[in-house]
């Protein structure tokens, strides 16, 4: 674990604001997949699973001979950015956290208590925190980093599984012993929740405005989105990049040259703040689009508490459980009960959704081993795993091949709150919901 308040150079603090911005937008992986024209297919995980049987439960281990397993503990690991400049995934640690206690509450996996242990990135030192857990944990659960391609190679020499709640860099998507409940590969987009807006607002699409933190993924998230958006009847008129520490003059340049072009539809692919900055700036003129599009980052209190009335109608795209949920589904109110019991100042987000499935999984996968749980096969079992929502917190997904799935809600902002806008209920899992680039982006 590293210490708190590490010094960086102003270098590597532009490199990690950018970088922030850009793994909490795509929030997704990065397999390869085979290249194809820009067109629609079929993608996975449009089926309700069934229900999960709860695999937290007592039972009589085997003896194993296995790095993190003990006749009586399952020893896991969480490589997050918990402190350091602009550490952004303290919710997945406290998600993490307070699912061993659920779980260890009702007998643990298969007899053995699950213990969760933190290794903490500083943010700037993922390969350090992935030596750590090599020779000392059996997976890595949970897990979200900005820099998440360092330490890849090791990862994939130690063989250690990882079920990572998020998943950016390329590198570390092809880390072999990787699964994940949230697939999005590279080659593909869900262009789902673009298509439902050009059906409902098509006036507004025929006039598109992209505006983007010109840096790394981000900058290529904006470039993949305006190719998908093309397939279901978008048309931009304007697409303008800012920098990593943008000004206040430097997003009102941008807000005016948005507002000249007098788009009905923008989208943003940045910050939180940026998002904040640039609909403030087009508030103050009254020039704000008709229709804007924001990605599941800004599904987060702290958009509405800066925002104010400049975020009043935003679109909001969702892939996990919308927390206004909680009473009509059980294993979301498990994880708003258990995080208050474990960790009482820690606030629910969407963020710790995404560590609380990606721990479900890995309990199955558990479950599913058996008491002579090993590396190969916890593995083998998730890969088994073809159909997921984490007990309903989640959109529908298929791990086990990493497959898009074609599932989204839409939350808009009123009043200052965030409503459910699409579907009334649960997700909408429109069959041709994914579209395959043109471009590869898979090594970039």
């Amino acid at each position: 674990m590293f210490a708190r308040g590490a010094r960086v150079s102003n270098a590597q603090l532009v490199v990690t604001l950018a970088a922030v911005s850009m793994v909490l937008v795509a929030c997704g992986s990065a397999r390869p997949a085979a290249q194809h024209s820009s067109r629609r297919v079929p993608s996975a995980g449009v089926r309700d699973p069934a229900p999960l049987e709860d695999p937290c439960r007592a039972g009589t281990p085997a003896p194993a001979d296995e790095i993190g397993i003990t006749p009586d503990r399952i020893v896991v690991g969480v490589v997050a950015d918990v402190t350091g400049p602009r550490a952004s995934f303290a919710a997945n640690w406290d998600a993490m956290q307070a699912f061993a206690a659920a779980c260890n509450d009702r007998g643990g996996i298969g007899g053995r208590t699950l213990e969760v242990r933190l290794f903490n990135t500083n943010v700037l030192d993922r390969r350090g925190a992935i030596e750590r857990s090599c020779s000392s944990t059996f997976a890595l659960v949970g897990s979200a980093a900005v820099f998440d391609g360092a330490g890849s190679d090791l990862q994939t020499d130690c063989a250690i599984p990882d079920i990572s709640a998020v998943v950016a860099e390329p590198a570390h998507a092809r880390v072999p012993s990787l699964v994940t409940p949230f697939p999005n590969p590279q080659n593909q987009f869900l262009v789902a929740p673009q298509a439902y807006l050009a059906r409902t607002q098509p006036k507004a699409v025929r006039r598109a405005a992209m505006a983007y933190l010109g840096v790394g993924v981000t900058a290529l998230r904006a470039k993949r989105q305006i190719e998908a958006s093309r397939a279901v009847g978008y048309r931009f008129i304007a697409s303008d990049a800012f920098p990593a520490l943008a000004s206040p003059s430097e997003i009102q340049r941008v807000a005016d040259r948005i507002a000249s072009r007098d788009p009905g539809y923008l989208s943003v692919q940045a910050r939180v703040s940026d998002l904040v900055a640039l609909q403030t700036a087009l508030a103050a003129t009254d020039a704000m689009p008709p229709v804007v599009d924001a990605g599941p980052l800004f599904y987060d209190p702290s958009y509405l508490e800066q925002a104010q009335s400049a975020a009043e109608g935003t679109w909001i795209q969702v892939l996990t459980t919308p927390l206004e949920d909680t009473p009509s589904v059980p294993e979301l109110e498990r994880y708003r009960t258990w995080l208050a019991r474990t960790v009482p100042s820690a606030v629910p987000t969407a963020q710790g959704v995404r560590a609380w499935s990606a721990a479900l999984l890995f309990a199955e996968g558990a479950r599913r081993a058996g008491p002579g749980l090993d590396r190969a096969s916890l593995l083998a079992e998730l890969r088994g795993i073809h159909e997921w929502d984490g007990n309903g917190i989640q959109v529908p997904s298929d791990p086990g091949a990493n497959r898009m799935s074609s599932c989204f809600a839409y939350l808009r902002v009123s009043r200052g709150q965030f409503v459910r806008a699409h579907p009334a209920r649960g997700f909408s899992c429109p069959r041709n919901g994914v579209v395959r680039l043109t471009r590869d982006f898979r090594h970039l």
